[in-house]
């Protein structure tokens, strides 16, 4: 049913790909968005909301992602303002300022999420797609999202909700970006995360939600573990055939609807 070239061409990136949270290390972090503007610590071991709070000097945060080269937890406000957040108090300093206003539709989905080998951030919402130097603001319009001709979802409009790379770790000398269709409620990998193209890997076999967060953890061996937030669950998913190999409720959120997350497993955290 799904074109799995992609999976197969990017089986030599993976080291090694985890299918639950028992393979990675006994505390794992991660940080999800809420809301305009807040924080939830979670430990993903017991998929347990902690902490939660609200970053200060912004208004509203679009997306966040930790940047794997050095460890700054980075996000992007709707006034495109890229600020360093600090994850113990909260606090937003801005690093620079995007040179280019993105479109971005009212509602819709907005990716935040580093390029580890390239170090720029990818920032992508509808079928746009751009490459961000985060130190300068300048800003690459790179080509719109669009399924390859080959995949069985050809000509149909992608609806692209969350992304992630792998070997977030450092900065590696290879990686591989997957995304999360909401359309067909399955993962994708997008081929070439600069031309934009992309190929289903398979359908995640869940329920459809109103809004997806998506990441993918590395740890210092290498291993890669693809996270997934969706419907108040905390999901871990296959990269090779992209099913939702575990799920767990998330305690401790309250009504909290998570839009983004991103695991601290930086070299330098």
């Amino acid at each position: 049913m799904f074109n799995t070239k992609s999976t197969l061409a990017v089986a030599a990136l993976l080291s090694t790909t985890a299918t639950g949270a028992l393979a990675q290390s006994e505390s794992l972090t991660a940080i999800g968005l809420s809301g305009d503007k807040t924080l939830h610590m979670i430990d993903a071991t017991s998929a347990t909301v902690g902490e939660s709070m609200e970053v200060t000097g912004v208004d509203r945060l679009l997306g966040i992602d930790l940047r794997p080269s050095n460890g700054q937890l980075i996000g992007v406000t709707d006034s495109f303002d890229i600020v360093e957040i600090d994850p113990a108090s909260g606090e937003a300093t801005v690093l620079s300022t995007m040179d280019t206003e993105l479109p971005v539709e009212d509602g819709a989905p907005v990716i935040v999420d580093f390029n580890p080998m390239a170090d720029k951030l990818r920032f992508m919402s509808g079928t746009t797609n751009h490459r961000v130097d985060i130190e300068s603001g300048a800003v690459t319009v790179d080509g719109s999202l669009a399924f390859e001709e080959a995949d069985m979802h050809a000509g149909e409009a992608p609806a692209i909700a969350a992304a992630a790379y792998i070997n977030s770790y450092g900065q590696p000398e290879s990686t591989a970006m997957y995304d999360i269709d909401s359309t067909i409620v399955a993962l994708i990998q997008q081929t070439s995360p600069n031309d934009g193209t992309l190929a289903a890997v398979g359908k995640l076999g869940i329920d459809g939600a109103d809004a997806y967060a998506f990441d993918i953890a590395t740890d210092a061996e290498g291993t890669n573990t693809a996270w997934l937030v969706a419907g108040g669950q905390l999901h871990t998913v296959s990269l090779e055939d992209g099913s939702v190999t575990e799920s767990w409720d998330i305690e401790g959120a309250g009504d909290a609807v998570l839009r983004d997350i991103t695991f601290m497993t930086a070299e330098e955290m």
